[in-house]
């Protein structure tokens, strides 16, 4: 997230906006994560000779300890004040905090409530699913990817439990969590900057109309038509994201699996190399197909996620599926695009 202060607020003489405006200030020393925009606040933090000021405000007098104030000193001449990227400016959400609601600010106690608050990922399985969000976090944050700073930052959310899953129990039951966490009161009048639901297509075949209609026209708040597209808007309730394949276990490479299922037979093998991509996409795996029983296949192929291949074998696996992105301006993977959907609940 690219956080840019109205510097009038630094200016306020009330207490409760000072201390607040505290508050902030320290959690974002200590998380980190958030990309602190000072265009129109560095003469708050700095003189004209770039010396550091901001001990004799007011609220770094009153409301910070010495030592949050020695900190926060230190995290800030550290912190290379030019860091917002192109790529953070195309993927990040961007809050302006201030007072002004006509200007669409967010009061400072909104963006405390927005920084402290953990993110959610609402999946259908909370052990299973994560470990698919996990092994793409990491891999895609360990590669050489143009994107990758973004997927860095995703990383380390999840690592530190700043990004955290929600479990289902269930496709069926994606819209009842969904509204459950949006009446919350953690995330009362947030929940657009901390919530995203992710669920399986459940397609059998690539041209199949959506299975799950009435999901889509409740991140939509409308009746659709199965004709139209179907994806994901800006204006949708909330950040959402139904997979194209049928489920996360179809976008294992074949290679992975054959090395995790030693089990499986040649004939096996030859029948799954002889199946076209979009084949691939819409199999049901099975004791038929992949030698070991359904139970198996939910509690093992998750675990391949985590297992040492490359995000290359993720892109090869959705190249015949790209969808165009507007933000980056280029046809991505699918894996990419979920991906850049959690960035903006960072």
């Amino acid at each position: 997230m690219i956080i840019s202060f109205n510097p009038s607020i630094f200016q306020s003489q009330d207490i409760k906006m000072q201390a607040v405006l505290a508050k902030v200030l320290t959690v974002l020393m200590e998380t980190n994560i958030h990309l602190i925009n000072f265009e129109s606040i560095n003469d708050i933090f700095y003189n004209e000779n770039d010396v550091y000021i901001f001990d004799l405000n007011t609220i770094s007098k009153i409301h910070l300890s010495a030592r949050q104030r020695i900190s926060l000193k230190e995290f800030l001449n550290k912190r290379n004040r030019s860091n917002i990227t192109n790529l953070h400016k195309q993927h990040l959400i961007h809050i302006f905090v201030g007072i002004n609601e006509k200007n669409k600010e967010i009061h400072p106690e909104g963006l405390y409530k927005i920084i402290t608050e953990r993110s959610k990922i609402i999946v259908e399985n909370g052990i299973n699913d994560w470990k698919f969000i996990r092994g793409v976090c990491q891999k895609y944050g360990s590669s050489k990817i143009k994107r990758r700073s973004i997927y860095q930052l995703i990383h380390r959310a999840i690592k530190d439990e700043i990004i955290e899953s929600e479990n289902c129990g269930g496709v069926g039951e994606i819209t009842k969590v969904t509204q459950r966490w949006m009446n919350a009161d953690r995330y009362k009048n947030i929940f657009r900057y901390k919530l995203l639901a992710i669920f399986d297509s459940d397609k059998k075949k690539q041209n199949e109309l959506t299975r799950h209609k009435n999901k889509i026209e409740f991140f939509k708040e409308k009746k659709i038509d199965d004709a139209i597209d179907c994806d994901y808007k800006p204006t949708d309730l909330i950040i959402w994201h139904i997979l194209y394949k049928r489920k996360i276990e179809n976008y294992i490479p074949l290679d992975v699996l054959f090395s995790d299922i030693p089990s499986i037979t040649q004939t096996q093998k030859d029948n799954l190399f002889a199946k076209t991509d979009e084949e691939l996409d819409f199999i049901e795996y099975d004791e038929n197909n992949v030698g070991i029983a359904k139970s198996q296949i939910k509690s093992r192929f998750p675990e391949m996620f985590l297992s040492g291949f490359s995000y290359r074998d993720f892109e090869r696996r959705c190249e015949h599926h790209k969808v165009f992105e507007a933000e980056a301006n280029e046809p991505i993977s699918e894996i990419e695009q979920i991906l850049l959907k959690i960035a903006k609940i960072l």
